[in-house]
């Protein structure tokens, strides 16, 4: 047990670490302090800090465990929504962000949950509200999405591949590229743990060098899926997502090649 002096300066530590983008220094000094004293406010932060570090299955045990000790947190109820939102458990991710929503209906993290948790359902027009009302409340943090329509954003899909290196562009016919709005559920729990619903891309089938060595007939077929509304927010400008756009082509025609992260890396693909 430590004394409420010593913990607020724990405290602002943990936060000036959250500030400085060190999230592994912050979840080191939270479990430390946390082994000495358990309170909300530190298992928000241990929550806060596994997200940042894309953890999201223990951040949820954290965020939980936060709620329970302070049902009132609006915020703990928004964090535990995005942790519950990246592991695709969607219906108890809507119930806390709801619930988060009804305590504290100007935080505008809360809106931006919602409205992923809402396209996941298909509630595009329900979704939109809540992106405008981020926007509204916090512009530099959520910027309005920039938005295409279907039409436009197949012509940028199409140009990019135009504009592949050789190298890439010869490879172009043999994936079949999809346009969808965001990823499904199905194609997102088809791993185990779920793949995160904020992915920009996603290469699916067997990479090139994996093809080459299964009998005739046994090959799934490639496929490149992008998703529209999550590059859309994404970008700031329409610049930018244009040009996010094709990297995110570029990125997963180089998964089909047989490329791993470290390879797009360094040849700027990652």
């Amino acid at each position: 047990m430590i004394d409420q002096e010593q913990l607020d300066r724990e405290l602002e530590a943990i936060y000036d670490a959250l500030d400085r983008g060190d999230a592994r220094a912050a979840l080191d000094r939270t479990v430390q302090v946390l082994a000495q004293e358990d309170d909300p406010v530190l298992r928000l932060l241990a929550g806060v800090a596994l997200l940042e570090l894309e953890r999201p299955a223990e951040a949820e045990r954290h965020l939980r465990r936060a709620v329970e000790m302070d049902g009132e947190d609006a915020e703990a109820r928004i964090k535990l929504a995005s942790s519950l939102h990246a592991l695709c458990r969607i219906d108890e991710a809507r119930e806390q962000a709801e619930k988060g929503l009804e305590i504290e209906a100007s935080l505008a993290e809360g809106h931006d949950v919602m409205a992923m948790i809402l396209e996941l359902r298909g509630q595009v027009a329900e979704a939109d509200f809540h992106l405008t009302r981020a926007a509204e409340l916090d512009p530099e943090m959520f910027p309005a999405p920039q938005r295409m329509s279907v039409e436009e954003f197949e012509q940028v899909v199409r140009e990019a591949g135009e504009a592949l290196p050789e190298t890439f562009r010869r490879h172009l016919d043999d994936v079949a590229l999809s346009v969808e709005p965001v990823p499904p559920l199905t194609l997102l729990e088809a791993e185990n743990p779920p793949l995160d619903p904020r992915l920009l891309g996603l290469f699916v089938g067997h990479a090139l060098d994996e093809r080459s060595t299964m009998s005739p007939g046994g090959e799934l077929p490639a496929r490149i899926y992008l998703f529209q509304r999550n590059l859309e927010r994404f970008a700031t400008t329409r610049d930018e997502l244009r040009e996010q756009i094709a990297i995110t082509v570029y990125h997963e025609l180089g998964h089909y090649l047989g490329l791993d992260e470290d390879e797009l890396e360094q040849i700027d693909l990652a």
